[in-house]
């Protein structure tokens, strides 16, 4: 009878002790004292609460590869349990591990088709993933069972990853129709209208919402940006005046209220603005310009002529950027077998862009003979070739390799091309001989 008094006394003291450690464990975890309570964890036996805990602390850390362990381990043990996999699919979604995270979201959804959470993230993790159809699919299904906004946001998303625009107005439409404080869904509507250069419908969507609201920010900016774009400079700074009250300073709040002051002739305070905006994008062509004609408009001239100068550089590519693409453009030609465009890469290339490389010539030449048999163009190009032969190449000497073979530099391509031109030449003399025909060139005239 001792005995069992003792036992249960121990067990009821373990008993204690394991509340007290499992309420001190809740306790660090409501206070993110993350590191208290995974040494409390693993001083106890690891039950599956115990590993979410763990799990969970884990990730609070940003220590996601252990988490993720940790929630692997309990899909094993607790595999009917959807939150096993969502808490995988979470932490290899923070790994950039997508297609792993799809595949967890996928066994989550499959044991409660009715979750939420998993579908929405599942959804948004295609999209991430460009996998439109896929997750226009998915949200149509999503659609047909939910009646909040959220379902036709993934699908006008969905629309617009297929590049079907009009599809994904009319979800926008439907949703400010619906829920006309979804400022999401203004802001979208301006984005689409303004980058298809619709800007009064873009005024039209936005001013909709702002009937409710004229201070949300992002409604505003797709607002101001619409109104300047269609010339209304007045009311374009009057919404960007708030804007600029309220904070924000971003780049194409800057540079379109910029545009919209130097548009009405108040150059200086353009110039303010662009000069803020220049900090963002000190190589934007646009940018430069009208910074450096407001400039020219105000105290700042010489400044100006420097911005201009910039904005011509940054317009036009170096000669060398051009030419090594007409180089790559040259060999995509020789592979494809196509040698006259091949030929008049080369031409371009040498005309315009790489003038003094007069080796050009000399590949043309070639290729018309090897490959075009057109001796006569060869020729005509050789000749071409040894005209910008320099007058002192003939006195160099040839470059040896140290292990005695030549070096293939301008003076032997040189050599090389004068060679090669008379033994052309002398071919063509001899053809012309055999078949009756006279070089007049070289026959005394007959007086």
């Amino acid at each position: 009878m001792r005995k069992l008094f003792i036992c249960f006394c121990l067990c009821v003291y373990c008993s204690f002790i394991t509340a007290q450690n499992t309420n001190a464990i809740q306790e660090a975890m409501a206070n993110y004292d993350y590191e208290t309570a995974l040494s409390l964890i693993n001083k106890e036996k690891p039950t599956i609460p115990l590993l979410y805990q763990k799990g969970k602390a884990l990730k609070g850390l940003g220590n996601n590869v252990e988490a993720l362990e940790v929630f692997q381990n309990i899909t094993l043990q607790d595999s009917l349990n959807p939150r096993a996999y969502i808490e995988a699919a979470e932490c290899s979604k923070m790994l950039i591990k997508n297609k792993q995270a799809l595949s967890y979201y996928q066994k989550a959804i499959d044991l409660n088709p009715e979750n939420k959470y998993a579908l929405i993230q599942y959804i948004n993790l295609l999209l991430i993933e460009r996998k439109y159809q896929e997750a226009l699919g998915e949200s149509s299904l999503l659609a047909e069972k939910d009646s909040s906004a959220i379902a036709l946001h993934l699908m006008g998303q969905s629309f617009e990853g297929m590049d079907d625009f009009q599809s994904a107005l009319g979800c926008y439409h439907l949703i400010q129709e619906l829920y006309p404080t979804d400022y999401l869904a203004a802001a979208k509507l301006g984005s689409i209208y303004i980058a298809g250069k619709d800007y009064q419908y873009a005024i039209d969507a936005t001013e909709e919402y702002r009937k409710r609201d004229t201070t949300n920010i992002v409604v505003n900016q797709q607002n101001a940006q619409a109104y300047c774009l269609n010339q209304l400079y007045p009311t374009a700074i009057q919404r960007y005046e708030y804007l600029l009250s309220q904070g924000d300073s971003t780049f194409h709040t800057c540079y379109y209220t910029g545009i919209s002051y130097y548009a009405i002739g108040r150059y200086y305070e353009a110039h303010d603005l662009l000069e803020v905006a220049h900090k963002y994008a000190p190589r934007d062509v646009n940018l430069l310009y009208y910074l450096g004609r407001s400039c020219s408009k105000t105290s700042w001239k010489e400044e100006g002529i420097k911005y201009l100068e910039d904005a011509v550089t940054y317009a036009l590519p170096p000669d060398s950027a051009v030419s090594r693409l007409y180089v790559g453009l040259a060999d995509c030609y020789k592979a494809a077998e196509m040698f006259n465009e091949q030929i008049k890469t080369l031409q371009t290339r040498y005309e315009k862009f790489d003038t003094e490389n007069h080796k050009l010539l000399y590949d043309i030449a070639y290729i018309y003979n090897y490959r075009l048999k057109d001796t006569a163009s060869a020729e005509r190009y050789l000749q071409a070739y040894l005209k910008t032969r320099p007058k002192d190449s003939n006195n160099k000497s040839q470059s040896m390799t140290d292990e005695g073979d030549i070096l293939l530099d301008d003076t032997n391509y040189y050599n090389a091309a004068e060679a090669w031109l008379k033994d052309l030449q002398d071919r063509r003399k001899k053809e012309d001989f055999f078949k009756g025909k006279v070089d007049t060139a070289s026959v005394a005239p007959v007086r």
